[in-house]
């Protein structure tokens, strides 16, 4: 019961980063939290709404915005904590706070492009599908008649017709069930590999196209850079800041790599000799970051690997959206062209040949 009631209340991407720029405003024009967040409580709804109720329940006891976040669990991804601790720390919660809202929207844009990418192809095959149901409901029992009143001996492929409108009511629904079932067992496996709390901001979006893991791959590492430039810049521990910046990602290679990394330098290990156990992360990245460690600019080497890893995805998705959808239209259309030719150009074909045949 406990369970379903946090997943009832978990917050949205769009609600995050909605949620996110209020409190942003509220502390940039001195309003208090509690009373703030009251505010918002009452002019929302849904998930945000609860959370703004509670928040600010909690820090009209005293309780510190903090803490407040602390108790809300799983309702909350664990990254999101960290960057308004940090905030808190540095004295930069507003700063922290939107560029966090930066790179949730970041994620936002991208989980459109590549959804827009599948948007005319899906179109298509509805479309397709649906005229295939008609033709094996309607034309193809006209046929059969015409076929039968003839006395005409049927073909394999009448034969074949007669079969497909016989269990038409299952097939109809059946194939596209089969479809639906496959795409939510990709999504499922998906979501075992990506299933850390901290990791939601992430996985509750982009991974559900796991089909396309270069734009994937890319992401995490914008996403790893980022959050990670962005809990340095706030003064919060290097090893925690990994460890984080790891979670957030949501991929257990990125998050395996980065909690040996995180352990290490909590032993006193430079960052350069902790890096050398990270296989999943590329050169590019182990070079960027013991470079910027080095020269003392860790956050501006972290912010130009983001945005180098970010502008890749980008490109990417921007493919995708142009390519795909032409591939899957030509190749959905050709099949659904040669299937119609088959349903109707043939058979009647076989009719007039039926016609034809001299009769004794």
């Amino acid at each position: 019961m406990a369970e379903s009631s946090i997943s009832s209340d978990r917050v949205s991407l769009e609600q995050l980063i909605a949620f996110n720029d209020e409190i942003a405003s509220l502390i940039r024009s001195g309003v208090p939290l509690e009373l703030g967040l009251k505010q918002v409580g009452q002019s929302s709804t849904g998930g945000l709404a609860r959370l703004s109720q509670r928040l600010a329940e909690r820090m009209e006891t005293g309780v510190s915005l903090e803490q407040a976040l602390d108790d809300e669990g799983d309702r909350i991804p664990g990254v999101y904590r960290a960057v308004v601790e940090a905030g808190l720390r540095s004295g930069r919660l507003p700063q922290a706070l939107e560029e966090m809202s930066g790179l949730a929207t970041s994620l936002l844009d991208l989980h459109r492009r590549i959804a827009i990418a599948l948007l005319y192809p899906a179109i298509v095959f509805v479309m397709a599908w649906g005229l295939l149901s008609l033709v094996a409901y309607s034309v193809i029992p006209e046929y059969l008649r015409v076929h039968e009143s003839l006395d005409i001996e049927p073909s394999v492929l009448t034969r074949m017709l007669a079969a497909l409108h016989e269990y038409q009511a299952i097939w109809c629904p059946g194939i596209p069930l089969v479809v639906v079932i496959i795409a939510l067992a990709l999504a499922q496996r998906v979501a075992t590999q990506h299933n850390t709390a901290a990791g939601r901001l992430v996985a509750s979006r982009l991974h559900r196209f796991a089909w396309f893991p270069w734009i994937i791959e890319n992401f995490d590492r914008a996403t790893l850079t980022r959050t990670l430039r962005l809990l340095v810049q706030n003064e919060t521990p290097m090893h925690e800041a990994v460890l984080l910046a790891g979670w957030a990602t949501g991929s257990q290679s990125i998050i395996r790599d980065t909690t040996a990394v995180a352990q290490q330098l909590q032993e006193g290990q430079s960052l350069q000799g902790s890096l050398s156990s990270a296989h999943s992360l590329p050169r590019f990245l182990n070079w960027m970051l013991t470079s910027g460690e080095k020269n003392g600019n860790l956050p501006a080497v972290l912010e130009t690997a983001g945005e180098v890893y970010q502008s890749r995805a980008t490109q990417q998705a921007e493919a995708l959206k142009s390519i795909l959808p032409a591939l899957l239209t030509v190749a959905i259309g050709g099949a659904v062209t040669l299937l119609y030719c088959l349903l109707l150009f043939t058979p009647v074909l076989g009719l007039f040949r039926g016609l034809a045949e001299p009769t004794i």
